[in-house]
């Protein structure tokens, strides 16, 4: 069951009630100099490994002697990171998972005490605050983010720590019999010609542009600052679905009671992750991970480090990431803590 607070959902969906869209999407940051583009540039992670990523290290990070870690996360996103108005603080999959690394650095202090949270944009956006020269500078990205080629050539990354992968939101209309609801449209393949939107400079928004029915209609993609925009959008009537990551998605279902999930699987599922679901509704593979600014492989080395230690017990169900997991993403329909994979002696993007 997720937390949540009347008081802090009331504000997020007033404060961005007056939202806007656009239809352009801001160039990414520069490629480092010296580092080539993928052959892939489409989210493959079967293909490019980004779940791979440095060996476990219990040694404490050198940058962290100042005993405070700096975390990038988003305010809004209801099921890994949002603030909070009545607790005034910071909660959600993603929060839990930072507690945990912060309680393995500094045993016996209150770990909330050990992290400063810095909000930063989603997708590709906040990579930029990892730069230390950025006047927001954080050490770890912590949002619902993506680990993909053309990402790892701009930060590191840890182990995948969740599996998910993206859905569409859209609205409950009055159904015939039982159930009494049902989605305004059924799946993806019902979105041909219709306005989706995401988040700016996300893999959720080139997913959508990619998208072609099998009719071969495209969506029409509408993009905002943040995906809890998307959402506002959805109940006004500006757009006909709100498409991101389920994990996310899943947390405005339960915000806004007059949206539901599509129940119908895409014309090409990518399940890969999830292969003993039924019913699977994701067209993209979207593995998790927080990054880190390049060069920083002691810090990538700690996290991966306790994010080994929950994988302790089979599929991390019983141990603190199956307890943040059964507090924020109880139905979510993941497989359990994924499996870190072969390790990397040098960042091979």
């Amino acid at each position: 069951m997720i937390r949540r607070t009347t008081a802090w959902a009331a504000a997020v969906l007033l404060t961005l009630s007056g939202c806007t869209a656009g239809g352009a999407v801001a160039a990414a940051p520069a490629r480092p100099e010296g580092v080539q583009p993928p052959e892939d540039k489409v989210n493959n992670a079967l293909s490019c490994l980004v779940r791979r990523s440095f060996a476990p290290s219990d040694v404490r990070p050198p940058k962290l002697a100042g005993g405070k870690l700096i975390a990038g996360v988003d305010l809004s996103d209801t099921t890994m990171s949002h603030w909070n108005a009545t607790s005034h603080q910071f909660e959600g999959f993603n929060i839990d998972l930072l507690l945990a690394v912060a309680r393995s650095l500094w045993p016996g202090a209150d770990p909330r005490d050990k992290i400063t949270f810095r909000a930063v944009p989603p997708g590709t956006g906040a990579l930029a605050q990892l730069d230390p020269a950025h006047a927001q500078h954080v050490d770890v990205v912590a949002t619902s983010l993506t680990a993909t080629c053309e990402r790892a050539a701009l930060a590191y990354f840890s182990t995948d720590y969740l599996d998910s992968g993206q859905t569409a939101l859209v609205r409950r209309v009055p159904g015939i019999g039982s159930p009494a609801v049902r989605p305004e449209f059924a799946g993806m393949e019902q979105l041909g010609g219709r306005r989706v939107c995401a988040p700016r400079l996300t893999t959720s928004l080139a997913a959508i542009r990619r998208y072609r029915t099998a009719s071969g209609q495209a969506l029409v993609p509408v993009q905002t600052e943040h995906s809890i925009d998307c959402l506002v959008m959805l109940r006004q009537g500006q757009v006909d679905a709100a498409s991101t990551d389920e994990n996310i998605l899943r947390g405005f279902a339960e915000l806004a009671p007059d949206t539901i999930l599509v129940t119908d699987p895409p014309r090409e599922p990518s399940c890969a992750y999830n292969v003993t679901k039924t019913g699977c509704t994701w067209f993209t593979d979207e593995p998790h991970a927080f990054a880190f600014s390049r060069g920083d492989e002691p810090l990538v080395r700690y996290f991966n480090y306790v994010l080994q230690g929950m994988r302790a017990t089979p599929g991390g169900k019983f141990g603190e990431w199956g307890r943040a997991h059964d507090e924020w993403l109880s139905m979510h329909p993941d497989e359990g803590m994924p499996d870190a994979g072969p390790s990397v002696a040098v960042w091979p993007w």
